[in-house]
């Protein structure tokens, strides 16, 4: 049986400098799909109601960290993903085959795959210059890891990686200058700071199609900035074997999102090997394109199979013939 969507078609107003086109109508405000799902996200929980104001990725606590579910509707993309563009929406969707091989294991993703990852980068989106800084490849089911850590105190660390269940922004926007100084060499990064800039995550899957815990992201043109919430990231200690090299700096301010029924959330169903996600975590420029997506990944009843494997490439990217803000 043929799929049928229904959408709403929204005009939106770029400014002339946006470089993709003055004025484009974009169909994608709301996206009734046969295969959407409802489900529970992980909203941000405030202190004063039992939430945190600095969690330790990879630590046996940071799974237990408490959140505020609140039920919404996923809409998956499939067949309209041309529609969805990093720069509008925060989030793209790209074919990008490569070999198997290179994300077999740790070096061969840093030998082989960040230079590809480079490259599709510069090619997608027209940028100078990209710096992948860490990456973090994800291959255990969500429910082993929290039993495995039941025992464990809450600061002891967990090396194996699972899903990021709670909405999250990887970078605030102090965070991400927090990146930009702490994983190139000064004078370099004072340099690149005088012009456009951003952070991109390049999500794609391993080993086989995603068959369970999807990724769903916010259209960022939904989320307010009063929504966004800075919650400090602290990282583990050299040594831990987890998260540790995530940023150089060893620590840095993400956001969170705080629940608002206007957040309109998508994801692409049974994406494959030969397929990448971008996700936009921070851009400098302020005329009027996404800034940051929102995401998350999330069960589903119709779940099954082997644990999702993923590969998460996180890339500092310039744009050094163009103005900074």
């Amino acid at each position: 049986m043929s799929q049928v969507f229904w959408c709403r078609v929204e005009r939106i107003d770029l400014p002339a400098s946006h470089g993709l086109l003055d004025l484009m109508t974009v169909a994608m405000a709301q996206v009734e799909s046969p295969r959407a799902v409802h489900t529970n996200l992980n909203y941000y929980l405030l202190p004063s109601d039992g939430g945190t104001k600095i969690f330790y990725p990879g630590t046996a606590g940071n799974y237990r960290r408490k959140h505020d579910p609140r039920p919404v509707v996923i809409e998956d993309i499939r067949g309209l993903e041309h529609v969805f563009k990093v720069d509008i929406h925060g989030f793209q969707v790209l074919k990008h085959p490569v070999s198997k091989k290179e994300y077999q294991d740790e070096e061969k993703i840093k030998s082989t795959a960040y230079a590809e990852t480079a490259d599709l980068l510069k090619e997608a989106t027209g940028a100078s210059r990209v710096h992948v800084f860490s990456h973090i490849v994800r291959s255990q089911a969500w429910d082993s890891v929290l039993e495995a850590g039941k025992d464990l105190g809450d600061k002891e660390t967990q090396a194996t990686r699972t899903s990021a269940r709670f909405i999250h922004v990887d970078q605030s926007y102090e965070g991400a200058k927090e990146m930009l100084r702490d994983n190139l060499p000064p004078e370099e990064a004072e340099r690149l700071s005088k012009t456009r800039w951003a952070i991109l995550n390049v999500w794609r899957p391993i080993q086989q199609t995603v068959h369970r815990e999807p990724l769903a992201v916010c259209d960022a043109r939904s989320v307010p900035e009063e929504d966004l919430y800075p919650v400090r990231a602290q990282l583990p200690g050299k040594g831990s074997g987890s998260f540790e090299d995530a940023s150089k700096g060893g620590t840095f301010e993400t956001w969170q999102l705080r629940a608002n029924p206007n957040h309109k959330w998508y994801y692409a169903s049974e994406l494959t090997e030969d397929e990448v996600l971008l996700i936009k975590c921070y851009d400098s420029k302020l005329d009027g394109r996404a800034r940051r997506a929102p995401h998350t990944a999330f069960a589903t009843a119709d779940d099954y199979g082997p644990p999702r494997q993923s590969v998460e490439i996180r890339c500092l990217v310039f744009w050094e013939d163009q103005a900074l803000e």
